[in-house]
């Protein structure tokens, strides 16, 4: 978990991503922020704890600038565990950034706050500070009198087609393999951050074929090539079939090996291997990579997959 939420700082820490990321979720996918307003702001507050002052760290936070002057503060929360009292959070960390103001001097300016849910499960926390008031019992004619503070959050994996069109940087990529289990409607969209892409796509699939092409995408870029979302596709597509065709290899001589007949008379012999590298073609049709590694290593999956393929 705290891998990920490096890795998930360090796409969403780029600029362009920040703002396509606002511009998408917050504004609705109209473009109030550009790259170029915008500014690293610290991601560091304090409040005063039982017997000492605590620092807090947010996960990414930005200003909005025009002509130098600060017109507006996000702040974002990468979440790998929605908890109950979340809205909680962001009272705190919004009330660290006002307090900051406090004594500035300057004109005060808003902070905007959302959580970015990338659990891929759903959630039922209370979404208001009222909501989770009421949960624990606070009376409606007390209510009346407590400032409200709203919590918006963003499931990653459950964001429409249409919220997905919105993105226009790299997140969009992340965005919607999450959801869609591929890059398909972004096969002409150039990569921009590919390292940091390829270690998150890593992070939150487990599947190593995304950083394998780091070093290979980083050479081009270096070299002034511009890397399309169709030439990354046919790089892994590449090196999924190469796993495939070693995976049914490797299984085909250990199994001809113990039997001491060769490797063609194993596979013509062992109705197991026709079985599996049937299924390896089916995955590798739908390019279903990772499930290729999940059937060779783990046999119930493997027979479940046999029976969804009627294989």
């Amino acid at each position: 978990m705290a891998e990920k939420d490096i890795l998930e700082k360090v796409l969403m820490a780029h600029s362009d991503v920040f703002a396509d990321c606002e511009n998408a979720l917050v504004y609705g996918g109209r473009k109030r922020l550009s790259a170029e307003e915008i500014c690293p702001a610290p991601t560091e507050s304090f409040y005063r704890g039982k017997d000492r002052i605590h620092s807090q760290f947010e996960d990414v936070s930005a200003y909005l600038t025009e002509k130098g002057e600060i017109k507006l503060q996000f702040l974002i929360a990468n979440e790998t565990a929605l908890e109950g009292r979340q809205v909680l959070r962001k009272s705190s960390y919004q009330g660290g950034a006002y307090r900051a103001q406090l004594e500035s001097g300057r004109p005060v300016y808003p902070v905007i706050g959302m959580v970015i849910d990338w659990t891929g499960k759903g959630t039922r926390i209370p979404l208001s500070l009222h909501e989770l008031l009421r949960r624990e019992g606070v009376a409606e004619e007390d209510l009346e009198h407590v400032d409200d503070v709203k919590l918006e959050v963003y499931h990653m994996n459950s964001l429409s087609a249409e919220v997905r069109a919105r993105f226009t940087s790299d997140l969009g990529f992340v965005a919607d393999y999450l959801n869609e289990g591929s890059f398909d409607n972004r096969r002409n969209q150039k990569i921009v951050h590919a390292e940091a892409l390829c270690e998150m796509m890593e992070a939150l699939t487990g599947d190593v074929r995304f950083t394998d092409q780091v070093e290979e995408l980083l050479k081009r870029q270096k070299e002034g090539e511009e890397i399309v979302m169709c030439e990354y596709i046919d790089m892994l597509e590449a090196r999924g079939e190469a796993r495939g065709i070693t995976i049914g290899e490797a299984r085909g001589e250990a199994r001809g090996e113990a039997r001491g007949i060769t490797i063609g008379e194993a596979r013509g012999e062992n109705k197991g291997e026709t079985r599996l590298g049937n299924l390896i073609q089916a995955l590798l049709k739908e390019k279903k990579y990772s499930e290729i590694e999940a059937a060779s290593k783990n046999r119930e999956r493997r027979h479940e997959l046999y029976r969804k393929y009627g294989i």
